[in-house]
């Protein structure tokens, strides 16, 4: 049975670099995904893979960073403070917190001055003008949208809180669809389309394993999801890193809620048509039984999901998500790669038997816990 390759990117800003380096690694095996379903930073990511010819794919990707990077210079306070201090790595996360990334945001006015008294009201801190113009120059939309690769982008609907996705099977997605996907309060603006206000879909899913998976499959899949955030961390010591680690946890926690959900799910429709097979054939066209049968039926392609989370990296120091200084997002790029080879080559052909589930979880490139 052929093996189709489904690729998940999650959210996390300037984390997304790694995604870059990830997706390298897997162009360089001949893995090619025909389809992606993505949030956020990945939702760029996605669709700069799905709007370039498969030659180009790497090659802009790797542009798109190299135009987010900020130099730095501004904050630094000379050599006699050494790498780790406010001249080197903190000073740099500083300087991209407060002015943005030449390709993708930028502060804005009134931005956080709009909770002062007497000043005017505002929505977010930065907007994405500049990543607006980054995307135009970044990928083909006509080529996007061509069907070569499916591309689910997932947002919040702002109005009912429900989630939303744009999906190319069924209709155009468009510079403000991507952007819909990055609105996330109060940092990033929502975004207006067709009447409705839609934020980040990471208020929903973080990394949306279920919208990529949820749908019946007659193929084995192979689902390879990029989570940026991780669920391990050390203990934090100062309020930078606390508020780092609230983030990874709310939203780390999202991805293993939803995984542990299709696990659970996908082990009971496999046990439904187990049952299906041995009853009798009186049985098996009983009315009253065909929901059950059909959903056992679902569960006829093997699964299997190869699930990398991103640890630091050595330069890493508190606003993480937030740091687009050229070090450190080179150091991300090259993470993502590492730790994919390594991934790949751990798990080699091992995958799902039909009908089955498995998962293979890596942290950093080594394997991660798995509960239940």
């Amino acid at each position: 049975m052929t093996e189709r390759i489904t690729l998940v990117l999650g959210g996390g800003n300037a984390l997304g670099a790694y995604q870059g380096g990830a997706y390298e690694a897997l162009h360089a095996r001949g893995l090619r995904p025909d389809r992606m379903v993505a949030v956020s930073t990945g939702a760029i990511n996605a669709a700069i893979i799905a709007g370039n010819p498969p030659e180009q794919r790497v090659e802009k990707l790797r542009g798109f960073w190299e135009s987010a990077a900020q130099d730095s210079s501004a904050f630094a306070l000379g050599p006699a403070y050494g790498p780790m201090t406010w001249g080197g790595n903190r000073a740099r996360a500083l300087q991209s917190s407060l002015l943005g990334s030449p390709a993708v945001f930028r502060p804005r006015f009134p931005g956080a001055l709009s909770m002062l008294p007497g000043m005017p009201t505002d929505t977010s801190i930065y907007e994405l003008d500049p990543l607006r113009e980054s995307l135009k120059r970044a990928l083909d939309f006509e080529r996007l949208n061509g069907g070569e690769i499916r591309l689910v982008v997932v947002a919040v609907d702002g109005h009912s809180g429900e989630e939303a996705r744009f999906d190319t099977a069924e209709g155009p997605i468009g510079v403000d669809h991507l952007l819909a996907s990055c609105g996330f309060p109060p940092f990033f603006p929502p975004v207006e389309i067709d009447g409705r206000l839609y934020f980040d879909g990471g208020m929903g899913a973080n990394l949306p394993i279920e919208a990529a998976l949820e749908e019946p499959d007659p193929d084995n899949r192979l689902c390879i999801a990029l989570d940026l955030f991780r669920r391990q961390g050390g203990c934090p010591r100062t309020v930078g890193q606390a508020m780092d680690r609230q983030l990874e946890l709310l939203l780390s926690t999202q991805t293993w809620r939803a995984v542990k959900e299709l696990r659970r799910v996908h082990a009971l429709r496999r046990q439904i048509r187990l049952l299906g097979d041995r009853l009798p054939a009186e049985l098996r066209a009983d009315p009253a039984l065909a929901p059950a049968l059909a959903e056992g039926m679902r569960a006829e392609g093997a699964v299997t999901l190869l699930l990398l989370s991103h640890a630091s990296v050595a330069s890493d120091v508190e606003m993480r998500a937030f740091d687009f200084s050229r070090p450190v997002l080179t150091e991300r790029w090259e993470s993502g790669r590492a730790d994919m080879e390594q991934a790949l080559h751990t798990v080699g052909a091992r995958r799902a038997a039909p009908g089955e589930f498995a998962l293979h979880a890596f942290s950093g490139g080594e394997p991660a816990e798995v509960d239940g």
